[in-house]
């Protein structure tokens, strides 16, 4: 363009003209790198003052990829090799892969409509079997709960246990709704629709019973039946046909798998519903009164009649005096509703069950100084009850070795009969009724949200409240957490919340989508016009959330930021669609986000899974994690990377991993390694200086002497206890020797350099996260909790009997003040008289 033609050059009130090229040049670079970006940040700082819900500028993100899926109806929230269970609404339950977006396996049950899917696996399993997990399905108009099994590489859903709930099969009181099943398939939870939890143990696969089981039949069939000549020859045919029906059954079940479906009866706890009393107001009490009166009226009437009736006069007989007592309603579910094709009647009171584990530590053999084991056991679960102010912790086993499931349990001789533990049931008192409720991976914090629209945090271990959060504007729908130090609430008046677990603060506070021009009305709040609807939480560190206006958005948890929206139509995808509204699918696993939609002109509305990748969108949102990825950074490094990294360095272009270079005076320093060897080629200079450090040892050993030893054996004793917590990267294996004197002897014995962690990943080293150490329960630990917890009581009962004696207080002046009032109005009167 023409100067002449460029207003900035004609204006007469502009001097860039006028500036040397040197000074005109500087002048542009500090308005594009510096001026430009203050400007929109202080345009975002107005719109944030204007209205605190604008969200900024958000890239839509389309799905990766789709599983054509009709009539879906549920997914499994949990995955196993990235692998999840679906049902569909003809009864048909699949195995999905993730990575290759394929149905694997297929299942067809009964025939109705699948409710609810639920998956756990086999962790930690050393056995042939340890990719076996377990199904548990629901049915609609079912009173069955079914358990399936599926091993992973094979083509094929088995089932293996059933549990029937209820025999009447006209009402719908005692019908499944919810199920859940435990770290390591131990037990399976379920939810029925009167509020009564039952929580059943599932049998582990018994790969010795069914060996042995196969080797007494081939004992039997060694012997057969044509030996025996002196036998009839019609015996000698039922032999033969009984020798081939064992050998039918061997071929069957050669697998532990290939067993037949047994009904478990193994009911571990029950916790009963009795409802919420019934409050009378006036009017209820008015008729009430009314009914009684009209009662005791016909009562007498139908006395005068049988006296009449009756000519001769009876002896007198002493009526006993009957107490009356009054009968304690309850409001409860529509249990004694007729069971139908259509959907069950929503419930009022829903109950909410999360199982609670507790970390043992044993020892891994009966030596003294072997490394200590940490496992996971389930100690009991966490039951509430929306709409109610009923929450409790019910405790059904001990954190002891027993209580492990048989595939971890170390013993020779498996232990069955476990100690009987006496019930503890703890209660948590809350104000409002409850609505939601979350536990950590840990057991440690529990989510509670209530539908005043509180958020608060209780303390599993200490066993009292841990803080109260920034509350929602209307009760808390959802709520989820991230690892253990993470949690996302999410409310009917559409906002959603993040809080840092461990400082007991509000990271994000946002509505889940701006409008502009306007803002969010209360009434349209109270319709819920903008409810969230569907929200899941990926451990990786992303939120998703689905409102009932049909909008997606993604959240970052880790940092606490809203950064992206997704919509359901392809690039190149044809068919336009949308959202589903109606019992939405919205899952959260690894590295996949599914969401469930339909195309708009199809009438029958066939839901279909939208598949995006995490990865992609935070290579794609952040320019940092794009210029890792583009140097050869593994995929799953950079997603553990995610949480480390600050936000501005996840938006700058030219960031890198720092790497470790050879010996230099900017060398990185890592702790405990000051002593170590140099990495050097060996020469003549680390010869020479050899002999002088051997002469030196003997007398640094002396020194020491059982001092050096004694210390030895407690850091080997420390580092065996925290043996699974902290990985010791500063040695590739550990000793009793003294850390002096083994960095001597390497120096001496090892010509070659040992390759560590932080060699060969310095990002894991630098990046680290320092993680919160899980509290490890020893038996002083043990004592030490239960002292704090009877201290904290003790206290209570003290605050409890200091309010009651201010409270006696209290009554007995203001009834010596009403004394007094009544003596003065007494003098006042006589004196008038």
């Amino acid at each position: 363009m023409d100067k002449l033609n460029c207003w900035e050059y004609c204006n007469p009130s502009n001097f860039k003209d006028k500036l040397p090229k040197p000074y005109n040049f500087i002048n542009k670079i500090m308005n594009t790198m510096i001026l430009n970006e203050v400007y929109n940040k202080i345009f975002e700082i107005e719109k944030y003052r204007d209205d605190p819900n604008y969200e900024g500028h958000l890239r839509t993100l389309p799905p990766q990829g789709i599983f054509e899926i009709p009539q879906l109806t549920y997914i499994s929230r949990d995955s196993s090799d990235n692998l999840i269970a679906a049902g569909d609404s003809q009864g048909n339950l699949m195995i999905l892969d993730l990575i290759k977006k394929i149905r694997i396996a297929k299942k067809e049950t009964n025939g109705k409509r699948i409710l609810k899917v639920c998956l756990s696996d086999r962790e930690q399993a050393m056995d042939e079997y340890k990719n076996v997990c377990a199904i548990g399905v629901i049915h609609h108009n079912d009173p069955t709960v079914y358990i399936y099994r599926y091993r992973i590489n094979e083509n094929k859903i088995q089932l293996h246990y059933t549990i029937t709930m209820s025999k009447d099969k006209n009402q719908i009181g005692e019908y499944p709704v919810d199920i859940n099943i435990s770290q390591y398939c131990q037990y399976i939870s379920i939810a029925q629709y009167n509020g009564f939890i039952k929580i059943f143990r599932i049998p582990d696969i018994k790969i010795d019973n069914q060996q042995s089981f196969n080797q007494n039949n081939n004992n039997i069939d060694a012997q057969s039946p044509i030996q025996n000549q002196q036998k009839m020859a019609g015996r000698v045919r039922e032999y033969q046909q009984i020798g081939s029906q064992q050998q039918q059954n061997i071929n069957l079940q050669s697998s532990p798998l290939d067993i037949q479906c047994i009904e478990l009866t193994d009911l571990v706890y029950q916790v009963k519903f009795r409802g919420i009393q019934k409050q009378l107001n006036y009017n209820g009490i008015l008729e009430k009164m009314k009914t009684e009166s009209v009662k005791e009226s016909t009562q007498v009437e139908d006395k005068v009649d049988l006296k009449k009736k009756s000519g001769v006069p009876n002896k007198k007989t002493v009526e006993s005096s009957q107490v009356v007592v009054d009968e304690i309603l309850y409001e409860e579910n529509e249990n004694t509703t007729q069971i139908s094709d259509e959907d069950y009647p929503e419930q009022k009171f829903k109950a909410l069950v999360e199982f609670v584990t507790e970390r043992l530590n044993f020892q891994n053999g009966n030596r003294t100084f072997n490394a200590y084991k940490q496992q996971e056991c389930v100690t009991g679960i966490v039951v509430g009850w929306t709409n109610t102010t009923i929450l409790e912790i019910h405790k059904f086993a001990n954190a002891c070795k027993s209580a492990l499931p048989e595939y971890l349990n170390t013993q020779q001789i498996q232990t069955t009969i476990q100690q009987k533990m006496k019930q503890q049931i703890i209660e948590i008192q809350i104000l409002y009724p409850l609505s939601s409720l979350a536990i950590s991976k840990n057991s440690i914090n529990l989510g509670v949200g209530l539908k005043q629209g509180s958020v608060f945090l209780y303390d599993l271990i200490m066993e009292q409240e841990k803080c109260y959060l920034d509350k929602h504007i209307y009760s808390c729908t959802f709520m989820k957490f991230c690892e253990d130090n993470r949690l996302v609430s999410a409310s009917y008046d559409g906002s959603v919340n993040i809080y840092d677990t461990q400082e007991c603060k509000l990271l994000c506070k946002r509505t889940q989508q701006f409008r502009k021009g306007t803002r969010m009305k209360i009434e349209e709040q109270k319709q819920g016009l903008w409810r969230i609807i569907g929200m899941s939480v990926s451990n990786t560190g992303l939120a998703v959330a689905l409102d009932a206006q049909q909008e997606v958005r993604i959240y970052d948890v880790w940092h606490g930021e809203k950064i992206a929206k997704l919509q359901p139509q392809q690039v190149m995808d044809e068919k336009s669609r949308q959202w589903v509204i109606e019992k939405p699918i919205v899952a959260c696993f690894k590295n996949e986000i599914l969401i469930s939609a339909f195309t708009k002109l199809d009438s029958t509305k066939q839901t279909t899974l939208q598949i995006f990748k995490i990865f992609d969108n935070l290579v794609n949102l952040f320019p940092g994690l794009a210029n890792i990825y583009r140097k050869g950074v593994n995929k799953e490094k950079i997603m553990n990377l995610f949480q480390r990294i600050n936000k501005s360095e996840l938006q700058n272009t030219s960031f890198e991993i720092p790497n470790l270079q050879g010996p230099s005076s900017n060398q990185v320093r890592i702790t405990g390694q000051e002593n170590r060897a140099s990495l050097q080629r060996p020469g003549s200079i680390h010869n020479s200086n050899r002999s002088n450090k051997l002469n030196k040892l003997p007398s640094a050993i002396n020194q020491n002497g059982r001092q050096s030893r004694a210390i030895s054996l407690i850091n080997s004793l420390q580092k065996s206890n925290q043996s699974e917590q902290q990985v010791d990267f500063n040695s590739s294996f550990q000793s009793n020797i003294p850390s002096q004197f083994t960095n001597r002897q390497q120096k001496q014995n090892s010509k070659q350099i040992v390759l560590t962690k932080e060699i060969l990943h310095p990002e894991q080293f630098l990046l680290e996260k320092q993680k919160i150490q899980i509290p490890f329960l020893v038996k002083d630990e043990l004592e030490m909790v239960q002292h704090c917890r009877n201290r904290n009581f003790e206290k209570l009962v003290r605050i409890e009997k200091v309010s009651n004696m201010i409270q006696q207080v209290g009554q007995k002046l203001a009834i010596e003040e009403e004394k007094k009032k009544l003596q003065k109005r007494y003098l006042q009167l006589s004196i008038a008289k």
